[in-house]
């Protein structure tokens, strides 16, 4: 695609280029021209790469989960393994072959894989609605959130493999049990070997491991969040409302709309309640913006600048509570083509200094300098601040909607009331869109850090559960195994704090692994994020330290029932057993 692109341009004509710059010329011949798939439609696609950094997170995320499902499987599979060697044994000793026992351990594990898949898929379809509605930057209704029939085969035939994967590793050690033997030891309680020992332990470490991750990855966006949340904005939001409106879209002139667009904003300015009001072409952190040029005649030759531009009306800086520093704001008299009110940023970029009123800029005409405002966030929040031009709102052109600004003294809730009356008495026709206060814009501008915060918090709550119960199982599982010689200890006068030391003992072990694995592992998904985040380091010490301290508080817990458990051994009953 990229060759036939050159092929075409390096036939055209000379004289079509005689305007061209050589060197804009070279850039346009070793450019590539990159084509999509137009299936899903042009707005599709590109809404889809907005998205995509949160659906690998997800898939990254829900892999993690697999894991550790697989993991309490595996381990509630070898529990139970190590319980049948006797059963095993007489199978075995009447005939049946290692292949035949093989089968009935491979059949049992996709018994309880196949239900488990079929009965996964709804939940499976309300979670992935869930979540599709919550992912910024995807609408839900013009995207297919449904399990098609591939999907749904897809999640069946990886809840088989998965089964078969786990419940393949006590397979071997059964079907090579020898029966004589075992049938020997069948009336003695039967302990695992060290093998299987340190495989349930391996397991149990590990989704301690996964769970260290995904909670220090929670800790991190929570911070990123906080972070986002304290940056000075350079406007005041406080008691400000906004909404959009395309007068043109409903059938108006450029004439009709300009004289609707004045009465509005004189109407919404003598609102009772409102202090004051004004409107711009590119609404303010909405993530849109509009870039042209800006240059002025410097000592050296021109200085050019690529700086973001906005058609504002009167009081628009006043209303947004952003400090003029110099010079006056536009008003109703000034040409819009020949006026220009610029910002710290582009001031210095261009070379201005202190003396900036009534310089001429070129660019988007030539225009002269009325006002030096100060910086403040036009396009996001994270983003830098950047150079802005502002020129006299004019309706027409590139500008098809307005969208207004009130400055209230009044309840946000009365205010909204306030103000859609107003619009809906100077005009009933013309729809107004995102009427909102200025924190719920701003809240909206954070959507996508949100919902990494929400997303990686539900999973990490449920990683942590998932860790708490395979961890709970393996120790109750190794008490129980143990009892003969908790029992022996007890008779021969142990105190009950040994005891419960032998089970904290060993959580303690499999925690400290597990927590350093973890903070490895966060530390390596961090700095793949680390675009996502903000103002926040891969391997912040405090978001580390405390999913430790929630991790240490979840193994103590699944650790209290099988410890009390282990201090409570009667060694008559066990010693009388065995």
């Amino acid at each position: 695609m990229t060759a036939v692109y050159r092929n075409v341009f390096n036939q055209v004509e000379a004289p079509l280029l005689t305007d061209i710059q050589p060197e804009a010329v070279d850039e346009l011949r070793t450019n590539s021209l990159v084509l999509s798939p137009g299936a899903r439609g042009q707005t599709s696609s590109v809404l889809l790469d907005q998205a995509r950094d949160a659906i690998r997170l997800l898939f990254a995320v829900s892999g993690v989960i697999l894991l550790l499902c697989c993991a309490n499987v595996a381990g509630l599979i070898l529990l139970r393994a190590t319980s049948r060697h006797g059963e095993i044994a007489v199978r075995a000793a009447m005939g049946a072959t290692r292949g035949r026992l093989a089968s009935l351990l491979l059949a049992e594990a996709l018994l309880l894989s196949l239900p488990a898949g079929l009965l996964g898929l709804p939940v499976a379809l309300l979670t992935l609605q869930v979540v599709a509605s919550g992912v910024p930057g995807i609408p839900t209704a013009g995207f297919d959130v449904d399990l098609s029939v591939g999907a749904a085969l897809a999640a069946i035939a990886v809840a088989v493999v998965s089964a078969i994967a786990v419940g393949v590793s006590p397979v071997r050690s059964l079907t090579r049990t020898e029966p004589g033997k075992t049938l020997q030891a069948y009336g003695v309680r039967h302990t695992s070997g060290k093998r299987v020992t340190l495989f349930r332990k391996t397991l149990a470490t590990a989704q301690i491991a996964l769970s260290m991750t995904l909670l220090a990855m929670t800790g991190i966006f929570a911070q990123s969040l906080a972070n986002l949340a304290r940056v000075d904005l350079g406007l005041n939001i406080d008691s400000l409302v906004t909404f959009t409106m395309a007068p043109e879209a409903s059938g108006y002139s450029r004439e009709q709309t300009q004289r609707l667009l004045d009465q509005l904003q004189d109407e919404l300015a003598a609102t009772p309640g409102v202090s004051s009001a004004s409107l711009s072409g590119v609404a303010v952190l909405s993530g849109n913006t509009l870039d042209t040029s800006a240059s002025v005649d410097g000592p050296n030759g021109p200085v050019s600048v690529r700086t973001h531009i906005n058609s504002v009306g009167s009081r628009f800086f006043e209303t947004l509570g952003i400090p003029l520093l110099a010079g006056r704001d536009f008003t109703d008299t000034d040409n819009a083509d020949d006026v220009a009110i610029i910002n710290e940023r582009l001031a210095e970029r261009l070379g201005l200094g202190a003396d900036v009123v009534g310089r001429r800029i070129q660019g988007i005409g030539e225009r002269e300098v009325i006002g030096l405002i100060a910086d403040a966030k036009d396009v996001n929040v994270r983003g830098e601040i950047e150079p802005q031009v502002f020129t006299r709102y004019v309706p027409g052109g590139t500008l098809s909607s307005a969208s207004f600004y009130i400055r209230g003294a009044r309840p946000s809730a009365g205010l909204l009331d306030a103000v859609r009356a107003t619009v809906t008495r100077v005009d009933s026709i013309v729809p107004i869109a995102n009427l909102r206060t200025m924190q719920q814009q701003v809240g909206e501008n954070l959507a996508r850090e949100r919902y990494y915060a929400a997303a990686s918090t539900a999973f990490a709550i449920l990683a942590t559960v998932l860790a708490g119960l395979g961890l709970y199982g393996v120790l109750a599982y190794s008490v129980a195994q143990r009892s003969r010689e908790i029992g022996l200890r007890v008779a021969l006068g142990a105190p009950l704090s040994r005891i419960r030391a032998i089970v904290l003992r060993q959580v303690a072990r499999m925690a400290a692994i597990g927590i350093a694995l973890g903070i490895v592992g966060s530390i390596l998904l961090g700095r793949a994020a680390q675009s996502l985040l903000f103002g926040v380091a891969a391997g912040n010490a405090l978001a580390l330290a405390a999913a430790a301290v929630v991790l240490i508080a979840v193994t103590l817990g699944a650790a209290y029932i099988p410890a009390r458990r282990a201090s409570r051994v009667d060694p008559m009953s066990v010693l009388r057993y065995e």
